[in-house]
């Protein structure tokens, strides 16, 4: 027998799912993440959840892994001491940035700029210069001062090395030349090329993002062969693959290559995998809302394919590296209330994280938060156990919760009442985010939520915005993890092109798609991809003749040499600026940059239909508990979600429980489970 595993290490917990390939059942289970040392919470997660199937590790064919490693070493600056070698006369390149001020209005008054990446005493330019538009070289490459540039920064204790010079993206071969440098000089320090990295114009944003690929690098490489060695010693022989931040997997070796697509890993796979269900389901357009322990992360989906970005953004850095849309904030589970000077109430994003926790976790936290408010109020009934092993202390969530009382002057269930509805109004604002600021209405989208925290708020937060079908799917703790086992092997290549359609015709943007597609074959066939599994995705990146708002749209490439020819691309661009922004303007459309994505399907899990029993639900009923909604108690059922059964019809308020998560379903709310086992919410009685 073959069992597949996904495993996601967030903020407070690391998520684990066992797919069995044989009886197409899913075994889940969630331990504290080791924040310290992550591999540790991940070797242990998988230990117990392989045990918890009943297989071992040594019984895995394919392994994929989420991580935050990435994330954290920027928000944190931990990352590692890079050298900067550019073009002479560009040393500043990081420091001169963009103009950018972050935050709300005066906000930068308050804001510490914090600094490059690659300190100016770490920074070395060197003589040589490659001319645009044409890429052929008008100086060339000073070797000299780049092999005494090399020998400087290694002797000087930098542990990675950027190279990104001017206008490479039109000629490597500088650059190129530089990494042989670099072989000879200092074989063993890690190297990165602009070219290679960001194959494209833009100077700042092709150089920072170099610069944050060799950051990260050292410790993603110490991590992934640690990692690597701790599942070998556990007897696992397992294929492991890598999460990036479009959604899409890469080898743990191309992972070590390039980190920087590694900054969004965790809360790419809950996206994928909502969007998978979803479309199974036949709603195609949802939202999703992935509530954990430290925060919530929103997307967008359409027509079943999640909505990407080039522009990823962790902290105050914005960098070009592909990845989904997702929107976050500090808003879950642990998020700390507090009562603000002036009285108002404020929730996050301070979280209570792992260690000490809630209060309700009995591990030591004081502070109240999200999760205390859901047991005061009784959401989270007397019988659930956290990770279906751990004792919630309600008596600590009481007393912790009861401090904001005593502040406020209000109820001890007024008061999670509104730590509730200040962090459901936080999510709310990151919805809006991506639907309504984007040009959506809500209205027409169902809303996915998971997470641990996510089915407790969602039936409150799909009410604000409309937004029906609410789907919760199975296993919605570990949704990310199950995401990874969705995911397909995925890369991007690029090049910047910047022609208008007065210049071109599809058969030439057609040409250039046609050699960006063998690139991503040739990457696919090295990460194992057998060639009848290829499949590619196009886009060509346009914007209005000298304006700078882009937009990506989908390619189909046959049409391009037909009559049509580049009229489907502009026609597509101009709907997509009208619905954004609410106008068009009469001028040429520019390509500025051609993509293509090439992808090699790995079936990690398959989805499977179930035959539909009664409608009654009393034979998975727990017991029924006091819970508070909008100012009022109500008795309420509590059901095991384990004997729901497909067709099962729940009339709210109820409460459904699971080992890695907790469903509420609000009074004149419907809940029915699907044939897929997922819990669908509606509003009224079921018809």
């Amino acid at each position: 027998m073959a069992y597949n595993l996904g495993v996601d290490v967030g903020g407070t917990f690391t998520d684990v799912i066992v797919f069995d390939e044989s009886t197409h059942e899913l075994t889940i289970d969630k331990v504290l993440s080791t924040p310290a040392n992550p591999s540790e919470g991940v070797i242990h997660g998988v230990e117990e959840a392989t045990e918890k199937a009943g297989t071992s590790v040594s019984e895995l064919e394919l392994l994929f892994h989420g991580t935050t490693v990435v994330t954290n070493m920027l928000l944190e600056e931990t990352g590692s001491r890079v050298g900067l070698i550019t073009t002479a006369g560009h040393e500043d390149i990081l420091h001169l940035a963009r103009a950018w001020t972050p935050g709300p209005l005066y906000g930068w008054m308050d804001m510490e700029k914090p600094g490059p990446l690659a300190d100016l005493v770490d920074t070395r330019g060197v003589a040589g210069t490659i001319s645009s538009p044409s890429g052929e070289e008008t100086e060339p490459l000073d070797e000299t001062a780049v092999r005494e540039a090399v020998r400087e920064l290694d002797g000087a204790g930098v542990e990675s090395l950027t190279v990104a010079l001017l206008n490479s993206y039109l000629n490597p071969a500088h650059e190129e030349r530089v990494r042989e440098i670099v072989a000879e000089e200092a074989p063993d320090l890690p190297v990165s090329l602009s070219s290679e990295i960001v194959p494209e114009y833009g100077e700042y944003e092709r150089t920072l993002t170099t610069v944050i690929n060799d950051y990260a690098r050292p410790t993603v490489i110490e991590y992934l062969e640690d990692l690597d060695e701790s599942l070998a010693a556990a007897g696992s022989t397992a294929t492991m693959n890598v999460v990036r931040s479009d959604g899409g997997l890469m080898s743990s070796e191309a992972a070590k290559e390039r980190p920087v697509e590694l900054a969004l890993s965790g809360p790419s796979g809950g996206v994928v995998g909502a969007a998978t269900i979803a479309s199974k389901k036949g709603v195609p357009d949802v939202l999703t809302l992935d509530m954990g322990g430290t925060s919530t992360d929103v997307s967008l989906v359409e027509g079943g394919t999640p909505e990407t970005t080039r522009q990823t953004k962790v902290g105050y850095r914005e960098f070009k590296s592909r990845s989904l849309d997702v929107n976050t904030v500090g808003a879950g589970g642990g998020s700390i209330a507090r009562v603000q000077l002036n009285g108002s109430l404020q929730v996050g994003p301070e979280s209570a994280g792992a260690d000490p926790g809630p209060a309700c976790y009995g591990q030591g936290g004081e502070e109240p938060t999200v999760t205390d408010a859901n047991v005061v109020l009784g959401r989270i009934p007397p019988t659930v156990q956290l990770g279906g092993r751990m004792e919630l202390d309600r008596e600590a969530a009481h007393d912790a919760v009861a401090m904001i009382a005593d502040e406020r002057d209000t109820t001890v269930e007024e008061a999670a009442q509104a730590i509730l509805d200040i962090v459901n109004e936080n999510m709310h604002g990151a919805l809006r985010v991506v639907s309504v600021e984007r040009g959506y209405d809500p209205r027409e989208f169902g809303l996915v939520a998971f997470g641990g925290a996510g089915p407790m708020h969602a039936n409150a937060l799909a009410d604000v915005m409309d937004a029906y079908p609410m789907i919760i799917p199975p296993g919605p703790g570990v949704m990310s993890a199950f995401g990874f086992l969705t995911s397909d092997i995925q890369n991007e290549f690029s090049e910047t092109y910047l022609e208008t359609e007065e210049d071109v015709d599809g058969t030439d943007v057609y040409e250039e798609l046609q050699a960006l597609e063998e690139e991503a074959s040739e990457w696919l066939v090295s990460e194992g991809v057998d060639e009848t599994a290829h499949a590619f995705d196009y886009f060509a990146e346009c914007r209005y003749f000298r304006q700078d708002i882009q937009m990506s749209i989908p390619v189909t490439i046959e049409n391009l040499r037909g009559e049509t020819g580049l009229t489907e691309i502009k026609d597509d661009f101009e709907a997509r600026h009208e619905r954004q922004f609410g106008f068009s303007l009469d001028a040429p459309l520019e390509i500025a940059n051609l993509r293509v994505i090439g992808k090699g399907t790995l079936q990690g899990v398959t989805i499977e239909e179930q035959e539909l029993a009664g409608s009654d639900p009393s034979g998975a009923t727990l017991d029924t508990n006091e819970v508070y909604f909008g100012g009022d108690h109500y008795e309420t059922p509590v059901y095991d979600r384990t004997e729901l059964r497909p067709g099962n019809v729940i009339t709210g308020p109820a409460i459904v429980t699971d080992d890695d998560s907790t469903v509420v379903v609000q009074p004149d709310h419907t809940a029915t489970i699907d044939r897929y086992a997922n819990i669908e919410i509606n509003r009224g009685e079921s018809q």
